[in-house]
């Protein structure tokens, strides 16, 4: 009861990014002793086009939207059960929600050293990988969140 309590108590991540998309670039090992299920994010998004000049003003007509692609590396970590259990159910071309922290890592390439940035999803700690949409029909989101709940509780 009290360790209940205090979970709810505990203070929320306030560097929470929910992100929306195309899963492809799937790579899986290990960092340290760490299960590491990494792809990824392909998300598209709408973005208007800008008035140029007093000649757009007369234009009653708005522009179309121009669509425009971002691409998130997306890093799951947790014990071997938890990212086999993505491994599975998850494959190139699902469309998933992902909640996680945003964190930057620094990358050396070439001598130099740059910053990479990366959405975390460390399994039990408020962070989400959930399938929305998968190009096999017979895989849904209820087996997912079975495996993964599965893992949680089988600690």
């Amino acid at each position: 009861m009290f360790v209940s309590t205090l979970r709810l108590l505990l203070p929320r991540p306030l560097n929470r990014v929910t992100l929306v998309g195309a899963l492809h670039d799937v790579h899986t090992g290990f960092l340290d002793q760490t299960s590491v299920y990494q792809f990824t994010l392909t998300c598209s998004l709408l973005e208007p086009q800008n008035k140029v000049g007093r000649a757009a003003a007369k234009n009653t007509v708005a522009p179309a939207p121009q669509l425009v692609k971002e691409h998130y590396t997306v890093r799951c970590l947790g014990d071997e059960a938890y990212t086999e259990a993505l491994k599975s159910t998850l494959e190139e071309g699902s469309v998933v929600r992902v909640i996680g922290r945003l964190k930057t890592f620094e990358v050396a390439e070439g001598g130099k050293k740059q910053l990479f940035p990366t959405i975390l999803v460390e399994q039990g700690r408020w962070s989400v990988v959930a399938l929305l949409h998968s190009p096999r029909k017979q895989r849904r989101d209820w087996q997912l969140q079975a495996a993964l709940t599965e893992t949680l509780h089988s600690k």
